[in-house]
């Protein structure tokens, strides 16, 4: 029953399909005749299609998407607003315990009638103002030729005070010095009176008394900082010589990074020195600009060195010199590194410099400053594992104006003072040299220092380098074998120096003028020791020329042979 409704349903849907297509057919044309046949035995069947029971899979059930409620309790409180001040952090530091002692006093005698005396008071307790009073004496009554005749000392006192605010230091300081010496350099037939009798070398006394005071800022670790100094020192000796001295120096350092600096010092000095042949006003003005720049183990300095000085010169210039400031240093390794060096400058040259560097001058004709036109350095430097040390390096200047000291002549025909030297100058002068240093340190028991000097002299007016060396070494050892025991050993070496000697040129066959005179090596060992015994007090004995060698530094002046000193110290 169910198929043969399907057919009949089936059979109805074609026959108003058809009859619908007729009646649109024609109504576009004619209409036509149709035949329609009605089969009853035509069944249509439907392939089955398979179904599928296999249930879909359940999800698991997303966790993010619970609901959580949160209970928020309010607990109001009437509290006062806090009220906060300002200062500033201090750090505790808690230092070992030292007892500090403001006074010290060391007293001993040796050989040679040579008393000893120093004495310092400072005070401990750090406040708004700060002071310290120094005295050192030393002389020898007797000295190498003569006795009495070449006796020797030299006097020290000087006061130095400071105020400190929050952000700088005020400063200031007095100080006094007097050397005593013997011209005793002179031949002891050249100092007997006409009878023969022996009239005694002639004494020089120099004094000179010099103040300073100043401003400098504390920190010294911020963007800027600063320092200036103003001084005065007069100078005088038994005879012409006087030279009054004001200078002003300041410097100001600006650092806006780490790895940038800026530098400008400044300095102005107005010289007055008299002797037997001149009064002068000598002038000095520098201007030093610098930046430096830092990054990482390099480092590099440019700058100008720009100054003004106005000293009397045939066929002078200017008085105006500008030299260039380059230096640069990079350090691989802490085993290994290098430096180098170009600059210019001038060396200002006063009497009493002169006068601290051989205290046997006398009358001088001429004053000047001595002009380093450049300076070409470079060298290496390194340390091992923070007990070996090491630096060498080559160096060539050119200088005008090189001083160099001489003794007056000695004429067979006129006698001068031999005793007395004179300053005399080389108008270009070339000094190549080449050092070395090297340091070791053995804990707190063992201490080296070591330097070594060569020198060659390119002149173009003088013969030789007068009495300068062409090599010096210096080694400087201390030990500490036991506590309180300080033990120190040093040598001093110096060879190649030429001295002018006599004037022989009316000696019949004598080609020159003068005599070249080669002094002999000096070598000087000096030992020291000095023990505690207590805190407050210790002994010391000290040594010089242990190998009582005929050293001379000038030329007539031989040093004292072997010298002992021994004392003891105390502080309070």
């Amino acid at each position: 029953m169910q198929m043969l409704a399907k057919t009949i349903l089936l059979t109805g849907i074609i026959g108003l399909t058809s009859g619908w297509a007729l009646a649109q057919t024609q109504k576009r044309g004619a209409v036509t005749d149709q035949e329609f046949v009605i089969r009853k035995d035509r069944v249509l069947t439907v392939p089955v299609q398979p179904r599928m029971f296999e249930k879909l899979p359940v999800l698991p059930k997303p966790t993010g998407l619970s609901e959580y409620n949160y209970l928020v309790t309010s607990y109001p409180l009437n509290l006062k607003p806090l009220d906060l001040k300002a200062e500033p952090s201090q750090k505790v530091y808690t230092p070992e315990r030292m007892d500090l002692y403001p006074g010290y006093v060391r007293a001993g005698y040796g050989n040679f009638a040579s008393p000893l005396l120093e004495a310092r008071y400072m005070a401990t307790d750090i406040a708004d103002f700060n002071y310290a009073v120094q005295l050192n004496h030393r002389s020898y009554g007797k000295g190498p030729v003569l006795a009495e005749e070449s006796k020797e000392s030299h006097t020290n006192l000087g006061f130095d005070g400071s105020y400190f605010t929050d952000f700088f230091e005020v400063f200031g300081g007095l100080n006094w010095n007097q050397d005593t010496y013997q011209f005793y350099g002179l031949d002891p037939i050249y100092a007997t009176d006409d009878n023969g009798a022996f009239t005694g070398f002639d004494g020089n006394v120099l004094q000179a008394i010099e103040f300073k005071a100043g401003i400098r800022e504390l920190e010294k670790v911020g963007p800027f900082s600063y320092e200036g100094q103003l001084s005065f020192r007069n100078f005088t000796d038994s005879y012409l010589v006087k030279e009054n001295q004001i200078g002003v120096e300041a410097s100001g350092t600006f650092r806006p990074t780490e790895d940038w600096a800026g530098k400008v010092g400044l300095s102005y000095f107005s010289t007055k020195p008299e002797d037997l042949t001149y009064s002068l006003n000598r002038t000095y003005f520098a201007i030093r600009p610098t930046i430096s720049y830092q990054y990482e183990a390099f480092n590099f300095t440019a700058g100008v060195n720009l100054v003004s000085e106005n000293d009397s010169l045939a066929d002078k210039s200017s008085d105006f010199h500008v030299f260039p400031v380059l230096k640069a240093n990079y350090q691989f390794a802490e085993e290994f590194g290098f430096f180098a060096e170009l600059s210019g400058d001038v060396q200002r040259n006063t009497y009493y410099s002169f006068v601290n560097e051989n205290p046997y001058l006398g009358p001088s004709d001429q004053l000047l400053n001595t002009i380093q036109n450049y300076k070409v350095e470079a060298g290496i430097e390194g340390q091992f594992n923070g007990a070996f040390s090491y630096r060498g390096a080559i160096n060539m200047s050119r200088y005008n104006q090189m001083h160099f000291f001489v003794n007056n002549y000695t004429n067979i025909l006129v006698t001068t003072d031999s005793a007395r030297f004179s300053l005399v100058y080389d108008d270009r002068t070339t000094v190549f040299n080449v050092n070395a240093e090297l340091g070791y340190k053995f804990s707190d028991m063992y201490t080296l220092n070591s330097r070594l000097d060569l020198y060659q002299y390119d002149l173009s007016t003088q013969a030789e380098a007068w009495n300068r060396p062409l090599w010096e070494l210096r080694v400087n050892n201390q030990f500490t074998p036991i506590a309180r025991l300080i033990v120190q050993a040093n040598l001093n070496l110096m060879g190649g120096i030429k001295a002018r000697g006599n004037d022989l040129s009316d000696v019949v066959g004598f080609p020159g003028p003068y005599e070249v005179v080669k002094l002999k090596t000096i070598a000087d060992l000096q030992l020291k020791a000095d023990y505690g015994i207590t805190d407050r007090i210790s002994i010391f004995a000290e040594g010089n020329n242990i190998l009582n060698g005929k050293n001379m530094r000038w030329l007539n002046y031989p040093v004292r042979g072997i010298q002992f000193i021994g004392g003891a110290s105390f502080k309070f």
